[in-house]
Parts: structure tokens; C-alpha cells; sequence
């Protein structure tokens, strides 16, 4: 990871100075901590302001990054918790117990805000890439004159339709949950139900704050930053673009910043004497499995299936025949298992709470993935070439679901037709049954034309972050784009000519 001489010396020796602030969560702050690795690459002076619980899990890629020369650093900040009447120490989501806790976590991450804008004031920045659910540190920026680009946590396709959804209701005008409905304005004819929705799109739910968030970023920011690449959605780059008339950066998959090294096999987890043993203990039995003969099972940080969906699911895996690697909620607070060694012996191992995601997906053993659909890991099974069994959850994944299978052609569904509320999942039953998650898992791994497209978007994703691909010029283009406003400022800032105030 060598800075790229072009930037630095188009500034003399001075190397802009980016920060990057993530949404306290494992699923927005860890691709925005591959994001600053992968700019302080390319010539930035990057540094990622983080919570102290996700400093710990995220620091040693840096600090490898660090000495080896690259210009990163970790600022953390103190979650105000106390003073949003949110007690237990945690400061970070996939750590809260329960949805209650929901609302005073985001109260005491918007009270992030004075610190963030102090850290600014004290130490400055050319730029700021911020989370686009924290708008209130694009105004910090703003306030100071700062370019502030913010980083979406999902691709173009699931923002545009987001985007039209909240503008245009279409989910309104239908009869049930289940009829499906036309989303107005796409390049594609994209159909959904109100079954497969984001919760702030429902109809009667609460939506007017998230949209006004929503529409806060879209003024606030400076151009988007994307973790996608151009041959994966390149006419929802645009459209979006378009949209929003501001411009976006798709720079991803930011995960193939990670080497095959420890970065890959600590990434999220921190250095820890006991994520290293887990890893090892992953990957051994990995190699013991033959090429593509496994099926890997994690549905991400957040998602906590009820008891009988849990039970289904195993014995979904293990009637399957496949050989498969299960990675089974918070280790702390467990679900009861079914007895997979009695159904399944060999065949299966189970994970409780991590498991060095990235590094498995590129194994070789690796066949296939079975996951919620969240953003990170749609990315990381591009990268990797692994055909994804789509099974959304909740939020945006069923949008990802529909990219994945529909456009993208990547992915097959594992037939959830409806989520489950987050927070609400014991009262949601089964979604997908135990002869469904067999048959399902059997047909992909036989799948040799879904594997096959699934590694050419592989190789395509690789290309792209090479020297002279998309996402590698998006990088760059983003680079230059902080340093015309530098020199424009820096223009504007000689006798005669005024102060920074107005900088877009």
C-alpha cells in the first residue's frame, strides 16, 4: 500500500488531510476504516474517528498501516452515554441487548456532535467523509469551509430506491402486504412489496425524520462516496448521480484493501490472543474440505433469528449434505442449537459470535454464502467471486436481494418473502423452512452457471481497484476533487479576493 506520488506532489509535501466518521456500528464503521486505509494508500493523511469500542476492534490494520508508513491515525471519541440515559457501556449497536436501547444509543451518537466539531477546530482538515446518517458532521465541516463527502454504508441501487420510495409512496397504493408494486423512476423495472420494505417505508410508520436525513446529507455533502464498483451497478452510479446532482465516487469493494495477511484475519475483531486462535481454528478445518464444497452461514452483526427459525435453519444446513460453516449470533447470549454433530457429523462447524468473514469467502473450499444481504457483505462476496443465497432481514437488504438476483445475476433467494422488525424477532416465526434452506443450499452449490458469473464479477471487482480501473480512478478523482477546492480556497483566501465563507 505505497502512497501514490501524484497527490503528494501536487501539493508540494503536504498530503491532504481527510478525516472519516462512521455510524458506531460494525457494518458502517468497518468499510469506512477499510475506506481511510485505502486513501491514506493513495497519498491522504487520513484519519478515522471511531467510538473507543470500535477503535479497539478496528486498530491493528491501522496501526500496521501506520508503521509502515502510511499517514492514519485513530482519534477516539467517548460515546456521551450517561447523558442520554443509556447505561451498560455501550457504544457500539450490534451491542445493545435489546431495540429499547435503540433510541437513547442514536441520541447519545448525535450527541457526538460538539466533539466531533471541537476536534475539527483543533485540528483541522482538508475534507471530511462522513457517515450519511450523521449529517450533523457535515455541518461541523460546513461551519469551518471543509469539503464533506458522504459515505453511504449501501450501494447506488438500494439508494435510488430508497430515495424513490420515500418521494413517491408506490407502497401506499396497493391493497396488501403481498401485491406487488411497480418502484417509479428506475432504470429497471423494479418490483417489491410492502412485505420486503424498509421499515421507515411503510405505510404509517414514522418516516418524515429519516427522510429529512435523508435530504440533509443530499445538501450537505459535497459528493457521494460509494463502496460499489462501476460493473456492478454503473447505471445506478449514474442515475443516482443524476438524482441527487451531486456527484459519486463508487471507490469500492474497499474490503481488497485487505491483503491475505492479518489485516484480513483479524479485520473487525481486533488483535486479540483469542480472535486468532478462532480464526485458525476456522480456516484448519477449512482446509481439510474440498474445493467449493462448503456453504458459509452469517447473517452479520445485528440479526437475531427466533428460536424455531434458528432450529430450521440447522437442519435446513444439515440435510442438505453440504459441508457448511455456521456463524451463530452473539457468543455471549447464544440461541439453543439443534444437535448438528449427531445430524450432520463432519460436515458442519459452528461459530459462536465472529468469524474472519473476509478470509473465509476466499477460500478455496468456500462455494457458496448464505447471508442477510447487508451491504459489507454483498461487496466482500463480490470480491471474493462467491455466489451469494440472499436471505434479507430487515432495512435495506431485500433491496440488495433484488440487485443481487435480479440485476446482478450473482445470487439466487433463499425465499424469505417478509423480514423481521428489528427488535421484534421472536414474535416473527419462521420464515424460511427447514426442506426450503436444504433445497436451496443443494441447487446453488450444484449451480455451475451461477458460480461461473460469480467469479467473472470477482475478477471484475478486482480489476476495478487496480491501477487504471474504476474504483482506482474513482480514488483519485475524489483526491483531486479535495485538492481543485484547496487550491480554490487558497484562491480565494489572497488580497482582494474574500474568505473561505461559501465553500461548497
Amino acid at each position: 500500500m505505497r502512497p501514490s506520488s501524484s497527490i503528494a506532489s501536487s501539493r508540494g509535501t503536504a498530503a491532504p488531510r481527510m478525516y472519516f466518521i462512521p455510524f458506531p456500528t460494525p457494518g458502517h464503521a468497518l468499510p469506512m476504516a477499510d475506506l481511510a486505509r485505502l486513501f491514506a494508500s493513495r497519498g491522504a493523511d487520513a484519519t478515522l474517528v471511531l467510538t473507543r469500542a470500535n477503535a479497539a476492534r478496528l486498530g491493528g490494520p491501522v496501526a500496521r498501516a501506520a508503521a509502515a508508513g502510511l499517514r492514519i491515525r485513530i482519534i477516539a471519541l467517548t460515546l456521551p452515554a450517561e447523558a442520554a440515559g443509556l447505561t451498560g457501556g455501550h457504544e457500539s449497536a450490534d451491542d445493545l441487548p435489546n431495540r429499547e436501547l435503540a433510541g437513547p444509543f442514536a441520541i447519545a451518537v448525535d450527541l457526538l456532535a460538539p466533539l466531533f466539531a471541537d476536534l475539527l477546530r483543533r485540528q483541522p482538515a482538508d475534507a471530511v467523509v462522513f457517515d450519511g446518517v450523521l449529517p450533523w458532521a457535515a455541518t461541523a465541516a460546513s461551519e469551518l469551509g471543509i469539503p464533506r463527502y458522504a459515505f453511504t454504508g449501501t450501494g447506488c441501487f438500494a439508494l435510488s430506491v430508497q430515495r424513490a420510495l420515500l418521494l413517491h409512496s408506490p407502497q401506499n397504493g396497493v391493497a396488501s402486504d403481498t401485491e406487488p408494486f411497480l418502484v417509479p423512476g428506475l432504470p429497471d423495472a423494479v418490483r417489491l412489496t410492502r412485505s420486503r420494505l424498509a421499515e421507515a417505508t411503510l405505510p404509517g410508520a414514522d418516516s418524515r425524520e429519516f427522510l429529512n436525513r435523508m435530504f440533509d446529507a443530499e445538501r450537505a455533502t459535497t459528493g457521494w462516496v460509494v463502496n460499489s464498483f462501476a460493473d456492478l451497478e454503473q447505471r445506478y452510479i449514474e442515475h443516482y448521480e443524476k438524482d441527487t446532482g451531486k456527484p459519486v465516487f463508487a471507490v469500492g469493494p474497499v474490503c481488497l484493501v485487505n491483503g491475505n495477511g492479518d489485516d484480513t484475519l483479524e479485520r473487525g475483531r481486533g488483535g486479540e490472543a483469542e480472535t486468532a486462535v478462532e480464526a485458525a481454528r476456522v480456516l484448519r478445518w477449512l482446509d481439510t474440505k474440498p474445493a467449493r464444497s462448503v456453504v458459509y452461514v452469517c447473517f452479520g452483526s445485528l440479526t437475531r433469528f427466533p428460536r424455531d427459525q434458528v432450529a430450521e435453519l440447522g437442519m435446513g444446513l444439515a440435510d442438505s449434505g453440504a459441508n457448511f460453516v455456521w456463524v451463530v449470533g452473539d457468543k455471549n447470549a447464544p440461541p439453543p442449537l439443534p444437535d448438528i454433530d449427531g445430524a450432520a457429523p463432519g460436515r458442519g462447524l459452528v461459530v459462536r459470535g465472529w468469524a474472519p468473514q473476509v478470509a473465509v469467502l476466499r477460500h478455496a473450499a468456500v462455494g457458496a454464502f448464505v447471508t442477510h444481504c447487508g451491504w459489507g457483505a454483498v461487496t466482500e462476496a463480490a470480491a471474493a467471486g462467491v455466489p451469494v443465497l440472499a436471505w434479507p432481514v430487515f432495512a435495506e437488504q431485500f433491496y440488495n436481494e433484488a440487485l443481487v438476483v435480479g440485476l446482478a445475476g450473482t445470487g439466487v433467494s433463499m425465499g424469505a418473502e417478509r423480514g423481521y422488525v428489528w427488535g421484534g424477532e421472536a414474535l416473527g416465526g419462521v420464515v424460511v423452512g427447514r426442506e426450503a434452506v436444504a433445497e436451496r443450499v443443494r441447487s446453488a452449490m450444484a449451480g455451475e452457471a451461477l458460480r461461473g458469473r460469480a467469479r467473472e464479477v470477482g475478477e471484475r471487482a478486482r480489476r476495478a481497484v487496480e491501477a487504471g480501473g474504476s474504483s482506482y480512478e474513482a480514488v483519485g478523482a475524489l483526491l483531486e476533487d479535495v485538492l481543485r477546492r484547496l487550491n480554490t480556497y487558497a484562491t480565494a483566501r489572497t488580497p482582494g479576493r474574500g474568505g473561505r465563507g461559501g465553500m461548497p
